[in-house]
């Protein structure tokens, strides 16, 4: 099925590695304009090479200052507006996984929100009226499944994403019959490179592949495997966010897919 990307002009944020990689490298197959987008430039003028990308932008998000850097870098290497804006760049900026809510400083509460919600609201604020004046536009804010689903640890990083589902339902609305659509994918646990890390640290072995601390955290109860009996991958991810970018999707909005194996057990 031809999902009519090619040649969209589109900004993935947080792609030089993990998640943010896995959605830049399908949506490049699909023939997208992608700028990749991260803090490290060596990783993520790799990235932009492996994947013919049309350039990159680098940046901190979580400042007004490096937002508009990274969105007037993107367009300027684009060409033109950004038709497709993947908010990806986020995850926990404070590493606050064995605190309670109430043990968190209100100084992590602000850091995470800045990294995981605001960074998304600060490049919304560019693209938007640039979607409106071109009468299109695909704006994809990847969540988690603890934004729905909290568990007791990490509050300052659940609470950002569950702000970040918020604003995605409350943009949505307020762009009604402009041709823009804004819906949020939330991911559940995904193997990538920093599952590796925890695993390998964990287990004081630097030889495991992800595959292996996948087996062993699982074998050790620190998580479930979900129903669909595996964990996720970033491609898992790129493939619904492929179909949600494409101009075939007009028809879905302010939505939250859940792309989790089951792993949250509830309604939307």
């Amino acid at each position: 099925m031809d999902l009519q990307l090619k040649g969209r002009r589109t900004l993935v944020t947080g792609s030089s590695s993990g998640i943010g990689e896995g959605i830049a490298r399908i949506l490049a197959q699909e023939g997208c304009k992608v700028i990749v987008h991260g803090r490290n430039r060596e990783r993520a003028e790799q990235v932009a090479a492996d994947i013919n990308a049309a350039g990159v932008a680098l940046g901190d998000l979580s400042t007004d200052d490096g937002a508009a850097s990274v969105y007037q870098s993107a367009t300027a290497a684009l060409g033109g507006n950004i038709e497709i804006l993947i908010n990806n760049a986020g995850g926990s900026s404070t590493g606050n996984t064995t605190k309670g809510p109430a043990d968190i400083s209100v100084d992590d509460y602000l850091s995470n929100f800045h990294a995981n919600a605001l960074s998304s609201v600060r490049l919304c604020r560019f693209a938007v009226p640039d979607m409106v004046a071109a009468k299109f536009g695909r704006i994809i804010n990847v969540s988690s499944a603890v934004a729905v689903q909290p568990n007791n640890l990490g509050a300052d990083y659940s609470g950002a994403k569950a702000a970040l589902n918020n604003f995605t339902v409350s943009l949505a609305g307020s762009l009604k019959g402009v041709g823009i659509t804004v819906n949020t994918v939330s991911p559940g646990i995904i193997m990538v490179d920093g599952l590796l890390r925890f695993g390998r640290i964990k287990y004081g072995d630097d030889s495991l592949t992800i595959e292996e601390v996948t087996q062993r955290l699982a074998a050790d109860k620190v998580f479930d495997l979900p129903p669909a009996g595996r964990l996720g991958t970033p491609q898992d991810l790129a493939m619904v966010i492929s179909m949600l970018a494409s101009p075939l999707s007009g028809f879905v909005t302010g939505a939250n897919y859940r792309v989790d194996g089951g792993q949250v057990r509830s309604l939307n």
